[in-house]
């Protein structure tokens, strides 16, 4: 581990945290059936925003993969 991987992983945690933390509280749920029982779906996440968490969270993975390689 070195200081630059070490920013790399804090910034990209702040990343992360900053676009789930911008998704708004559930607005909508639609109810559905399937072989494992009864489940609810939130569909009021924008894809916009939704696809802005999960970039963040790839690049968080792959900051943290890169702190846990040995220098």
């Amino acid at each position: 581990m070195n200081r630059d991987t070490l920013k790399a992983a804090i910034a990209g945690a702040e990343r992360f945290l900053k676009r789930a933390k911008s998704i708004p509280a559930p607005v909508k749920r639609v109810r559905t059936w399937d072989s494992s029982g009864e489940k609810f779906f939130d569909v009021s996440i924008d894809p916009k925003d939704s696809a802005a968490v999960r970039r963040s969270s790839m690049d968080l993975t792959r900051a943290l993969a890169d702190l846990r390689r040995p220098s």
